[in-house]
């Protein structure tokens, strides 16, 4: 008779302990599933701020950007120049050209009869707003030497040679506009042959 009433009460605690095992587990199962969905329900976003850099320049990184203003500077002033003395140089050879045929009369300087340096002297203070004297010699003093190589339109160039005394206005392409003689007036001629060739002494630049 004990044997079988331990058979049926081990049973018994078997199953208790299974139903409290089941009843633990299935407790703990819900239990963590909570605490899941608190955490995620209840998750906090955390915001990162990105601190601001300033970059300060060194001392060579400055330095390196003033001298890069300072030619670029520089460059935009040589260009403008640049430009101011082409349209110079065009107006010399301008106001040179609408006095070819004016009467030759020595002395006078415009403005429809001149002398050599008296049409030099007045083309240029046209041109330009700067005065010369009223001399050819005086002129090739008061202008900087040009190699014949490097002639401008607007250059003024000098004869003296062989007891000439002469100067005319530089046109380009070897010609110039100057007072010739009272035969001839203003007129154009070649710079560099015939008469005037054996005589050319050098060039002057006002501009």
């Amino acid at each position: 008779m004990l044997s079988a009433t331990r058979r049926r009460v081990i049973p018994a605690s078997l199953l208790m302990t299974g139903a409290l095992s089941v009843g633990l587990m299935g407790a703990s199962v819900p239990a963590q599933a909570a605490t899941t969905t608190t955490t995620v329900a209840s998750t906090t976003v955390v915001t990162t701020s990105v601190p601001t850099v300033t970059v300060v320049p060194t001392a060579a990184q400055t330095a390196a950007s003033v001298a890069a203003r300072k030619a670029a500077a520089q460059r935009a002033a040589m260009h403008l120049a640049a430009v101011r003395a082409l349209r110079v140089r065009a107006s010399v050879v301008h106001i040179a050209r609408t006095k070819v045929g004016s009467r030759y009369v020595a002395g006078r300087s415009g403005p429809t009869k001149f002398d050599c340096s008296g049409l030099a002297l007045y083309v240029v203070k046209k041109a330009t707003g700067r005065s010369l004297p009223h001399y050819s010699k005086a002129q090739f003093r008061a202008t900087k030497r040009v190699a014949k190589s490097a002639l401008r339109p607007g250059d003024l160039v000098f004869f003296f040679r062989h007891g000439a005394h002469h100067v005319g206005i530089y046109i380009g392409g070897g010609r110039m506009v100057s007072a010739t003689n009272p035969r001839h007036g203003v007129k154009i001629d070649s710079v560099f042959s015939g008469w005037y060739g054996s005589r050319y002494s050098g060039a002057g630049r006002l501009i």
